[in-house]
């Protein structure tokens, strides 16, 4: 067990994960809106950051730190991608539809398309850029097992790496995350005003 200056204790009847009552400082809030694509992203991502910050800043406990760090980086641009989908059918097709699959490049794929149908550049430099870490990702891990378990469903080694730069992962993942946030953010403002304009015909109608 890596924990270091810990005392040995062990669980005690009555025992449990979730409590929901303790002191403020202790307490994480979840509520319902945590239950949207953007804020479980942010919420990968803010670990994945904070993991890698923790690797760079203990050697001791680097090497374990980087397993959960690329699964959370790996599970945010599946969960970004997914709201950014979603945020686009609600905009043009008034649902909430979203992929069901787990596959990086065709979600990349679907977003760029869907992107492009409501007239914005989904070849600009910046996603000519990310289509390469997109392919990366993808190969070294192709259906989010490579950094869960070390074999996948047939016995096969999932990991294909063995030294990964700390820091390059960091700033590469900073890069990628201003332009997924910056067009999730802009695809809500688009959502919000769909909503609104909904909510006025509908208004409007039973006048």
């Amino acid at each position: 067990m890596i924990i270091l200056d810990e005392d040995p204790r062990y669980p005690e009847a009555g025992d449990k994960f979730f409590i929901e009552e303790g002191e403020p400082n202790e307490i994480a809030w979840l509520n319902k809106s945590f239950q949207e694509f953007g804020n479980y992203a942010d919420s990968y991502q803010t670990g994945a950051l904070n993991l890698i910050n923790l690797a760079l800043n203990d050697t001791l406990l680097r090497d374990f730190h980087l397993y959960p760090a690329v699964f959370l980086i790996r599970h945010y641009l599946e969960l970004r991608l997914k709201e950014l989908i979603q945020g686009i059918n609600f905009c043009t097709k008034q649902n909430k539809e979203f992929p069901a699959h787990h596959r990086l490049q065709n979600l990349w794929d679907e977003f760029k398309i869907a992107y492009a149908s409501i007239g914005e550049d989904a070849n600009d430099t910046r996603f000519q850029a990310i289509d390469d870490i997109i392919i990366e990702m993808s190969y070294f891990d192709p259906n989010s097992m490579a950094f869960r378990y070390p074999v996948d469903k047939e016995g096969n080694k999932t990991q294909k790496l063995e030294y990964v730069n700390l820091s390059n992962l960091k700033e590469t993942f900073i890069r990628v995350c201003f332009v997924f946030d910056g067009v999730a953010s802009l695809i809500a403002i688009n959502a919000e005003i769909t909503e609104d304009l909904s909510r006025d015909v509908y208004s409007n109608y039973w006048e």
